[in-house]
């Protein structure tokens, strides 16, 4: 093993350039690292006796190095010890590691110090790599990762209890950042954690449905991440209990989901029933509409409609949470009221002067102000969309098991879709929910189910249609070639004016991709004999325009067919012209393609072993050759197809099949069109040479029946005379 050069010039670079200038070399001192793997992860008993000196003294310099800046007293060399222990831990392993113990004890000296924010999340990745990386190793734990762990939890929190005071002055990364590393490290050392369950709660509770009533702003990923180790957390309780532990949060969360619905829906009278038993308590309409409490017991105080809204969404968004992250023992959820739950949150409907008379509207409550009406129609779609969402972390969660709960899943889209169809989230979601209840229960849809899916892909089509560059505004055609030139040029005057050009609309790439997963499942997992005329063409044209090959393919593979039989026009060619080179979409094409032969390989040894084999077949199958020619004094041999039926006595000869048929598969457009099957015991290439050099095309006529009945009789009477030389074998 040679000793990498870089592992000089890192050591040389950290003594000879200045603490501070150092934060600027980092990036080169980082690749410098990454090049120095094998001394820092190979031992001084594996290295070369020339170069283990060496590489022992320069990695030892490099530790010493590090430890230097670590605990010295410039910021920026602080800096750059944490970034570069952090790399060299993970490139050295092993070898680094059970050493690591004063870099640890340095590490949490710098959370108390009143260093940079941004070097304080680099301590605690650093510190979370390496008490992920000592837990395969016992000896490390009991050595560094026991003594120290409590002291890093403790700093971090202090740190975060710090600066959730000040968290209105900018953003919180470093919450993010102790958030995520309590979540990697609890189900790693649930014991060492449990003693400080109650006050991580409290830190993560602000975080885990903000809204706009608490004075600050709320990423989504540090509410991911809070939301994320509230859940987590259940896995610290004592022995065998977490799993009861999951449960009893999982029901309380949804009994608080009702509870905040039952202010958030004040201003409507529900229709909705429970079926688990969930009975909602009076609320008085006559003060503000507020929430939550000021105690550390539930989430921060709520005031006003829109911050209303805002906590159920949270709530649903943290039970759907539930459903999405590991446990480490197996739990019962309970589906019937999370399901019932659901049913509450889209049976809300939000009135629309557009909307028909089949359609139910939510009847008003008159004692409620037009302002909190208005900003509930509001945030209507926000929670359909997180109600949504929790289904399909449901669907996720069970997989196959969602079947039961997918025909449910589906009526209460199917009814809420009208009322949140103009939001592009809530499309992009029921366009998920959608493609999971197809997949499950699709193909058992009747007719009336099928009938409840006609605004679904008329938006669906819609979407793709926008979203593709190439799309035309069918309703933007001019169609009044018959009309005067005066209403002509007035309807051209309005057209411009209220016609959008769909090259400058602004599609979502997620939704665009929801609607393209989707599409193909309206032609795959639907049954097609349900579908309307116009429902299927407008999914084909829809289809070809977004070059949308999946759909394609299910069009082309589940035909439609009209009321008298007839199968409806294909769109192959619209497939093969746009994805030609496909192999799917060649083998649509030709299915069954025999291999094209060449006769240039040919060798003599192949020829020989040709001649034997026809020697055989004529020994073996004496009806296989062909009656002398008047003009010719010798047989030319017909290789017969060795899976074919023998002919029989009181039976048609296999001949008598119409070769015409046959060769539709089996030949590539070829002049001869008699030319037959070779056969598997002879050689391919030769069977075919000699099969075309026996029958020149130049001297044969093109009547291959009448050819079929003259050797179907040549065969009978081959077989007549063999039969009767058996009978006098038989008499002697």
């Amino acid at each position: 093993m040679s000793l990498p050069p870089e592992l000089r010039v890192l050591c040389f670079k950290l003594s000879s350039t200045s603490p501070s200038d150092l934060p600027r070399l980092t990036p080169t001192l980082l690749r410098h690292v990454s090049c120095c793997q094998a001394p820092l992860s190979s031992s001084a008993g594996n290295a070369a006796q020339a170069d283990a000196s060496a590489s022992s003294v320069l990695v030892h310099k490099l530790k010493t190095q590090l430890s230097t800046l670590l605990n010295g007293k410039s910021p920026e060399g602080r800096f750059t010890a944490v970034v570069l222990i952090k790399a060299v831990v993970e490139v050295g392993g092993w070898e680094i590691l059970h050493g690591v113990e004063s870099w640890v004890r340095g590490l949490l000296s710098i959370l108390g110090k009143p260093d940079a924010a941004a070097v304080k999340e680099l301590c605690v990745m650093t510190l979370t790599k390496i008490y992920s990386m000592t837990q395969q190793y016992q000896t490390l734990v009991r050595e560094i990762t026991t003594p120290t762990l409590p002291t890093f939890v403790t700093s971090c929190l202090n740190l975060i209890s710090t600066s959730s005071k000040k968290v209105s002055a900018g953003p919180a990364s470093l919450e993010e950042v102790v958030f995520q590393s309590f979540a990697m490290l609890v189900p790693r050392h649930t014991a060492i954690f449990r003693p400080f369950v109650s006050q991580i709660r409290v830190a993560v509770r602000p975080f885990l449905a903000p809204t706009s009533s608490d004075g600050f702003f709320t990423s989504s990923s540090l509410r991911n991440s809070a939301r994320r180790l509230s859940v987590i957390l259940h896995q610290t309780a004592a022995k065998n209990t977490s799993g009861e532990e999951w449960g009893k949060a999982v029901r309380g969360l949804i009994k608080d989901i009702h509870m905040t619905a039952d202010h958030v829906f004040r201003a409507v009278v529900e229709d909705w029933e429970s079926s688990a038993g969930y009975i909602g308590e009076a609320v008085d309409v006559n003060l503000e509409l507020h929430g939550g409490s000021t105690t550390g017991e539930d989430l921060p105080l709520w005031i006003g409609i829109h911050a209303g809204v805002e906590r159920l969404t949270g709530r649903l968004e943290l039970l759907a949470e539930y459903l999405k992250v590991e446990t480490a023992v197996p739990v019962a959820v309970p589906l019937g009221s999370i399901m019932d739950m659901v049913t509450r949150m889209l049976s809300i409907a939000i009135p629309s002067p557009s909307s028909s008379a089949a359609k139910s509207e939510a009847r008003l409550h008159p004692a409620i102000d037009r302002d909190e009406r208005d900003g509930l129609w509001v945030g209507m779609p926000q929670i359909y969309v997180a109600a949504l969402q929790l289904v399909d972390a449901i669907s996720a969660r069970l997989e196959a098991n969602f079947l039961p709960l997918a025909q449910e899943s589906f009526d209460q889209l199917a009814w809420v879709f009208e009322y949140g169809k103009h939001s592009p989230e809530f499309r992009l979601i029921a366009y998920v929910v959608a493609a999971q209840v197809l997949f499950y229960v699709g193909q058992s849809f009747n007719q009336l189910q099928c009938d409840k899916l006609t605004s679904i892909y008329q938006a669906c089509c819609k979407d793709l249609q926008e979203a593709h560059t190439n799309s035309i505004d069918i309703a933007a055609v001019d169609d009044a070639g018959s009309k005067t030139q005066g209403n002509r040029n007035t309807e051209a005057f309005l057209r411009s004016k209220v016609t959008v050009p769909t090259e400058h609309h602004i599609a979502d790439p997620a939704l665009n991709d929801a609607a393209r997963k989707l599409l193909p499942m309206f032609l795959s997992h639907l049954p097609q004999q349900y579908l309307k005329l116009a429902t299927r063409s407008l999914v084909d044209r829809t289809a070809i325009l977004t070059h949308n090959k999946d759909a394609m393919l299910a069009s082309v593979l589940n035909p439609m067919f009209a009321n008298n039989g007839a199968a409806l026009p294909s769109i192959l060619p619209h497939l093969s012209r746009d994805f030609g080179h496909d192999a799917i979409v060649e083998i649509l094409l030709r299915p069954r393609m025999p291999l094209v032969p060449s006769t240039a390989t040919r060798t003599i040894n192949n020829e020989a072993v040709d001649g034997e084999s026809e020697d055989e077949d004529m020994e073996l199958n004496p009806e296989s050759t062909l009656p002398p020619d008047n003009n010719t004094s010798t047989f030319a041999p017909i290789h017969q197809d060795p899976f074919a039926v023998a002919p029989q006595p009181s039976f048609g000869s296999s001949t008598d099949t119409p070769q015409h048929t046959l060769l539709h598969h089996s030949t590539f457009g070829t002049d001869n069109a008699t030319g037959a099957i070779p056969s598997m015991n002879g050689n391919f290439l030769d069977a075919k040479e000699s099969s075309g050099g026996s029958r020149p095309h130049h001297d044969q006529p093109d009547d291959p029946m009448a050819q079929d009945d003259d050797d179907s009789d040549d065969e009978s009477v081959h077989l007549t005379m063999q039969l009767d030389s058996d009978s006098d074998d038989d008499n002697e």
